[in-house]
């Protein structure tokens, strides 16, 4: 099936939603996890995507209570768009680390657009990329717009910088004083907050450890979750930003359940803007603390070692009736 582009710009190829890109340059190991399926030029700054997405998923579509497009599953169709037209559309080397500097989202029509099954996504994607450059980019600004069935669904703005395999590792290995670990090599330790409680039937999608009131707020640990294959798709040495997002997300549910009397199966995600300072080392305890800052959104904040190595806010939304599974 083919997708028209006219109503992005003229003389657009139409994208195709028949087969997946290659996996490699989306840095995914399992083609299960790959959900883009095409990309096409608009000129030097701008580049379309198409993305399938999935009408069942083991991470992705488990979600108890209600029924609408999951977001963190429009975030990762954003990141491989973003992963994919770097090395397609703008001069990324393969062998290039991809660093997480900050995103943000934003889903007024969430809970507007008809999805179908499986449903068929066009990304249209803007870098603050000059025109006319020659070179590799080395940072690039993102805007992506989500439209599903023709709706404007919303928008994701994330910052990315870029860097060779080797300098990565020099850095890497400079800031921690010795070669960073992998989550290979560490324990899987399952979470101790129930499933449910994070709006989840499936225990390896749940991330907390031991939550706790923080004040007017909840403190917990993130687990590294590499028993989990769409969390861990294959090895890290790091926390990625996709796993802090969700733990984002399940400490703001968790707060509203707790705190707000609201329950997390009948809450979604609806937006949020997350700046990420510093790794998050997997040999360290990372925490994430969720703290209200209204009915609706709550204040994130990680920390490792008593510091804060990410931060920002996270927006939330009761599931209308007409999306809400029964119970």
């Amino acid at each position: 099936m083919t997708v028209s582009t006219t109503a992005f710009a003229s003389g657009v190829r139409e994208l195709e939603f028949v087969r997946s890109v290659d996996r490699r340059l989306l840095h995914r190991r399992a083609l299960s996890e790959v959900f883009l399926t095409d990309t096409a030029a608009v000129d030097g700054q701008r580049f379309l995507a198409g993305a399938q997405l999935p009408s069942s998923h083991a991470y992705f579509t488990d979600h108890i209570g209600h029924t609408a497009v999951d977001p963190v599953l429009l975030l990762e169709c954003a990141r491989q768009a973003e992963t994919y037209g770097a090395h397609r559309h703008l001069g990324v080397d393969e062998d290039t680390k991809f660093v997480l500097q900050s995103w943000s989202m934003s889903l007024p029509g969430l809970f507007i657009a008809h999805t179908g099954d499986p449903a068929e996504l066009v990304m249209e994607v803007t870098t603050d990329r000059p025109a006319d450059a020659t070179t590799p980019a080395r940072s690039v600004t993102y805007g992506i717009r989500f439209l599903i069935a023709g709706q404007d669904v919303g928008e994701v703005r994330m910052a990315v910088g870029y860097l060779s395999s080797a300098t990565y590792s020099f850095i890497r290995t400079k800031r921690r004083g010795s070669p960073p670990v992998s989550s290979d090599d560490v324990p899987a330790a399952p979470a101790t907050v129930a499933a449910r409680d994070v709006g989840r039937s499936a225990p390896v999608n749940a991330l907390l450890i031991d939550p706790v009131q923080d004040g007017d707020g909840i403190t917990a640990g993130i687990r590294t979750a590499n028993d989990n294959p769409s969390m861990f798709d294959h090895a890290q040495d790091h926390l990625p930003g996709m796993v802090l997002t969700e733990a984002a997300r399940q400490a703001a549910l968790l707060a509203g359940q707790r705190l707000l009397g609201r329950p997390a199966a009948e809450t979604a995600l609806t937006g949020f803007d997350l700046d990420f300072a510093r790794f998050a080392e997997l040999d360290a305890p990372t925490t994430v603390g969720a703290f209200p800052t209204d009915g609706q959104s709550f204040r994130v904040v990680f920390r490792q070692h008593d510091e804060e190595i990410a931060s920002g806010t996270v927006h939330t939304a009761a599931v209308p009736a007409s999306h809400r599974r029964p119970r």
